[in-house]
């Protein structure tokens, strides 16, 4: 049967426990990436409509095509999801599935004219969230959390995908007028 802890333990115990907690910098990053997260979800309301922008953006930013597993790869998502999130793409016109030009067995996706005119709507829907964000941070700040941010997203998705690169969506879209998507 365990001993009761004296007052001054627990306290020492707790005083450890929270200290042991403070460290830990990724519970922390992960706590205010939720609520960076919840924030613009409650700010634009549209849950399912980014996934389909940022899906819109891979086929877009990529130098080469891509097949809807590799996709699910680079999204983290099942197959079955990608399938799923691809069909309703397709049947509202925003994609198209194509046979490659290099192995006509291969399927490759292509975004719409139609989808592009819905990526430019929704990311023009971000430019007042940009301003709030820029509120918050200085834009040395800003710079420096969205550098962090892709290079941690980049060797992430190397750990988990094995894919060691991809172009950048925001280094394609800083280079290019967002009028053209």
């Amino acid at each position: 049967m365990p001993s009761k802890m004296s007052t001054t333990e627990r306290n020492n115990n707790i005083e450890g426990i929270q200290n042991e907690i403070l460290s830990m910098r990724l519970s922390r990053l992960i706590v205010f990436c939720d609520i960076i997260d919840r924030y613009l979800r409650l700010r634009l309301k549209e849950d399912n409509d980014w996934l389909r922008v940022h899906t819109i953006l891979f086929l877009t930013t990529r130098e080469e095509d891509l097949t809807p597993s590799q996709l699910a790869k680079l999204l983290l998502r099942s197959k079955n999801s990608i399938t799923k999130l691809l069909n309703s793409l397709e049947s509202t016109g925003l994609i198209k599935r194509i046979h490659s030009s290099k192995d006509h067995r291969k399927v490759v996706l292509k975004a719409t004219p139609k989808g592009l005119e819905f990526t430019r709507t929704h990311l023009n829907k971000l430019s007042p969230l940009e301003e709030e964000l820029r509120d918050c941070l200085d834009g040395d700040e800003l710079s420096e959390l969205v550098h962090l941010a892709r290079k941690l997203r980049l060797q992430l998705i190397e750990k988990l995908t094995g894919i060691k690169s991809y172009p950048d969506i925001h280094t394609f879209l800083e280079g290019h007028n967002h009028t053209k998507l």
